[in-house]
């Protein structure tokens, strides 16, 4: 007798056949499970990485800038460069301390500097910590014609290949003026090695076998190092999707797209609006879910054996398989949830387990990327002290108002010539502080500048212990990326009796 032909043979195939399909079922909705799962886990890794890469950027280009800005307002560099553009006596020697002044005193605070040039005001480099751009002609050069625009404290950056150097480079330009009348003397310009961006982004900690981060600019170039094309940085021109969305649409993107090797990856597109760069993270895809064939070979074999057996067995198997991948989910949207110091437990040996101590290994990278931003935050605070302890140990009176003209600050020598604290002053305006003279006639100095929103150097009278001093003020708007003008400054200087 056939044994299929038997009740038993039937039962037999009924009940193969009944635990065929929910096995099935569940191994394919495990297999789109975790396939959705890693897809965003991944994503969600990208993201974080780069989020913090861009902090990392934005605060080593801030250094950068107030290192630049800090040089510009050296008085021995002033006092220098004013001798020199004006032929007085002892221009050659003044020139030959000049360039020693900057080799032993300010090319050793930068260990990203390449070199530092002064330029006049005709762009003719006069001092240099690098004897070949002595008389070298910057007139023409972007970096030169950007600084003359620039108000007293204001920096310009480009990045690009200099070839008068033979390297990649940032450059960063500040106007240097007079001390004594606030006369545009020249331009100062820094040179930095890329390396300190390219250290940044060649740290593919958390990235994978082939994953890279890298910043493009506007004119869709690639700026820093490529992980598979040598010699790309000023050179290769990436034009990707997410590349043309921060140009066309100002929109930042995160996804799976062909990138510019044609070789489809999972990455995340980040803009850098005040550099003008774009900074890409991406892993390829064939990486990110290499594990998933694994998985679903193991599925079908599960499917098929637990079919053999019973539906019972297929389900509890499926069941055993599934939880793990649903409890790793809910604990990585708890690490998202910023729980940096939260870890899985691996306790498999398996490709679930090997994903799990993927998780671990990027979290312990993405912390230990945390708290180096957060070093470079300290540094830029500390920096930020080093900015007001100079202007509290300066001879002139400087302030800062806001479009109301109300002072946001004032240094020390302010204090101690109206006797005043800042606490008192912040808040209030010259009509709290001076007779109603003195403060019409600073009113009206403030109010021109923000209307023509341009710098003036403007006579002032303001009242002393000993009576009324007169002072040469230099006011300028200020501005910042956020709410565009947002108040005025001033530097005067006493010349009672002068």
């Amino acid at each position: 007798m056939n044994p299929l032909a038997s009740i038993r043979g039937k039962l037999l195939v009924l009940t193969l056949c009944i635990s065929s399909l929910p096995i099935a079922t569940i191994s394919t909705i495990y297999y789109l499970t975790a396939k959705h799962t890693l897809r965003r886990q991944v994503l969600e890794q990208l993201k974080a990485v780069a989020a913090s890469k861009r902090l990392h950027i934005q605060a080593f280009m801030e250094i950068k800038k107030m290192r630049t800005a800090d040089f510009s307002s050296d008085g021995f560099i002033q006092n220098s460069l004013e001798t020199i553009i004006r032929k007085n006596a002892g221009r050659g020697s003044r020139a030959g301390n000049l360039n020693r002044y900057l080799a032993k005193k300010k090319l050793p605070l930068d260990g990203h500097l390449i070199a530092i040039a002064i330029a006049d005001r005709d762009g003719k480099v006069v001092a240099s910590t690098n004897k070949t751009l002595i008389g070298r002609d910057m007139s023409a050069q972007e970096i030169f014609l950007q600084a003359k625009n620039l108000d007293y404290g204001q920096t310009y950056m480009k990045p690009r290949h200099a070839s008068y150097l033979a390297a990649n480079c940032i450059l960063s330009s500040a106007p240097i003026r007079s001390q004594q009348n606030a006369e545009a003397l020249g331009i100062l310009i820094n040179a930095y090695y890329f390396t300190g961006l390219n250290d940044i982004t060649t740290n593919r900690v958390g990235l994978g076998e082939t994953g890279e981060a890298y910043l493009v600019n506007r004119d869709k170039v690639i700026l820093t190092e490529s992980r598979f094309i040598g010699q790309a940085p000023f050179q290769l021109v990436v034009d990707t999707e997410p590349i043309r969305r921060i140009l066309e649409k100002n929109q930042e993107m995160v996804g799976i797209y062909p990138d510019y090797r044609g070789v489809p990856v999972v990455g995340t597109s980040m803009d850098i609006p005040e550099y003008g760069w774009t900074l890409l993270t991406e892993i390829d895809e064939a990486e990110v879910f290499a594990s998933l064939k694994t998985i679903g070979v193991i599925a079908l074999i599960i499917g098929i054996a637990g079919a053999a057996v019973a539906a019972g067995v297929g389900i509890a198997f499926a069941t055993s398989l599934s939880r793990p991948i649903k409890d790793f989910a809910r604990k990585a949207e708890t690490f998202g949830r910023g729980k940096l110091d939260y870890r899985i437990e691996v306790n498999r040996r398996d490709e679930i387990g090997d994903l799990a101590s993927s998780f671990n290994a990027m979290a312990d990278a993405l912390s230990k990327e945390i708290t180096e931003h957060k070093r470079f935050a300290e540094a830029l605070r500390k920096s930020k002290e080093q900015s007001q302890a100079i202007l509290d140990n300066t001879s002139a009176v400087i302030y800062l108002k806001d479009t109301s003209c109300r002072y946001l600050l004032i240094n020390r020598q302010y204090e101690k010539l109206f006797h005043v604290t800042k606490e008192e002053v912040v808040g209030k305006t010259d009509y709290d502080l001076f007779p109603k003279e003195n403060a019409d006639a600073f009113r009206l100095n403030d109010q021109k500048v923000l209307e023509t929103r341009r710098s003036m150097v403007v006579k002032e009278l303001a009242p002393h212990d000993d009576g009324m001093h007169t002072y040469i003020s230099l006011k300028f708007p200020m501005y910042d990326t956020v709410e565009g003008l947002y108040g005025v400054c001033g530097i005067s200087t006493d010349i009672t009796g002068k």
